[in-house]
């Protein structure tokens, strides 16, 4: 019998939902329905999960990485130094400021940006580093701060897929001078919609409020001493991110447990490789991600449509930014410019991963892996 297995979908359990509705109904019966009360008890709690002085709720992550470079006064003529594995917004919100974004490689097992490559990248125009927590895994944190920290370049990181991964000890977003984390409907908890900055600078922290709220300090007719923009959370994707909050490390847990069941199972296929995860780090697995070897006997583009015809979602997580089509428009990029990234665009595809995945779910989808190699 041919299941569906989408490759992934938020998830509620029927006592959240009664509490998140019951919640909804007093934020539109107060007549207050913008960064209120909700708004800010989920920023505490968030910001004191990751281990920060700071928390500012805004509407997505792209959102959170666009106010991080305005505050930090990055402008046409710098240049930010990101990862070309990851989604467009990373780099976007550099353009978006008036920079350059200069693309760096990836590291081959883990996906991460390569901290080789940012040391290569430098220049005197490099004004930050953005570091992409690619599905959850966190990025050789040590190695890049220790680069940041002698050129006195600052540290971002884009940790959209890191909620609850750990570097060590730390908290994704903890180590960085601030970092976004997105709530969109998959990753491993949501808003519906939704974005936080964390932080331990009082004075970026203060510096983004402003920006958030059209530059304005307050609501009302206060004066606008910033350019600011309409980056606002609302109360009522506060309630829904609380109410995914209190899950989250049972939500991280049963990741890993059925990143877990994938690993052993998938390692008996020798052409598929799973992305390393070193031990000393926690991943959120935000998604369970395989590269298919060249010696594979099937195409990564087969695998995926073989897979949805037995009722299985995958996706494609990232083709590498250098290459779509309005940055190849904008600064004339080449096939070949980026090896690894590229190769991961081509290879490497995601298996269904979520906080409602079951065991039965996962084993499904690997005797479909198998079914399929061997009628292949």
């Amino acid at each position: 019998m041919i299941k569906n297995i989408p490759f992934a979908k938020p998830y509620f359990t029927d006592e959240d939902l009664e509490e998140i509705i019951l919640k909804i109904r007093g934020v539109l019966q107060s007549g207050w329905l913008t960064s209120g009360p909700y708004t800010k008890q989920f920023e505490q709690q968030f910001g004191s999960y990751i281990g920060v002085s700071h928390a500012i709720a805004v509407n997505s992550c792209t959102a959170a990485l666009h106010s991080i470079l305005l505050a930090l006064g990055i402008e046409h003529g710098d240049e930010v130094i990101v990862p070309s594995n990851t989604f467009v917004a990373t780099a976007n919100s550099a353009l978006y400021v008036g920079a350059r974004p200069v693309f760096a490689d990836s590291d081959p097992e883990t996906f991460n940006i390569s901290p080789s490559e940012i040391q290569n990248k430098l220049s005197r125009k490099t004004k930050a580093i953005i570091v992409v927590h690619i599905g959850g895994n966190p990025c050789e944190m040590k190695e890049i701060m220790d680069i940041a920290e002698d050129h006195k370049i600052p540290i971002i990181e884009d940790a959209a897929h890191a909620h609850g991964s750990k570097y060590g000890d730390n908290f994704c977003g903890s180590m960085g001078l601030a970092a976004g984390f997105s709530f969109y409907p998959t990753k491993v908890m949501t808003c519906g919609e939704g974005g936080i900055v964390v932080t331990e600078d009082e004075k970026l922290a203060e510096k983004i409020k402003m920006i958030r709220n059209h530059g304005r300090s307050s609501y009302g007719p206060v004066e606008i001493s910033e350019l600011g923009y309409n980056f606002r959370l609302t109360d009522i994707h506060a309630v829904i991110g609380l109410t995914q909050f209190k899950h989250l490390n049972e939500y991280v847990q049963h990741r890993n447990k059925i990143a877990r069941f994938y690993n052993d199972e998938l390692s008996k296929i020798s052409w598929l490789t799973p992305q390393k995860i070193k031990n000393s780090n926690l991943s959120s697995y935000y998604v369970y991600i395989v590269k298919i070897g060249e010696d594979g006997p099937i195409t990564r583009n087969e695998l995926a449509l073989r897979l949805k015809e037995r009722g299985i979602g995958t996706s494609v997580l990232y083709y590498p930014v250098h290459l779509q089509p309005l940055y190849i428009k904008l600064f004339k990029f080449k096939r070949g410019t980026l090896p690894i990234a590229e190769e991961l665009g081509e290879r490497t595809i995601a298996l269904p991963m979520d906080n409602g995945i079951s065991i039965e779910d996962a084993k499904y989808v690997v005797e479909m892996i198998k079914q399929i190699v061997n009628e292949w």
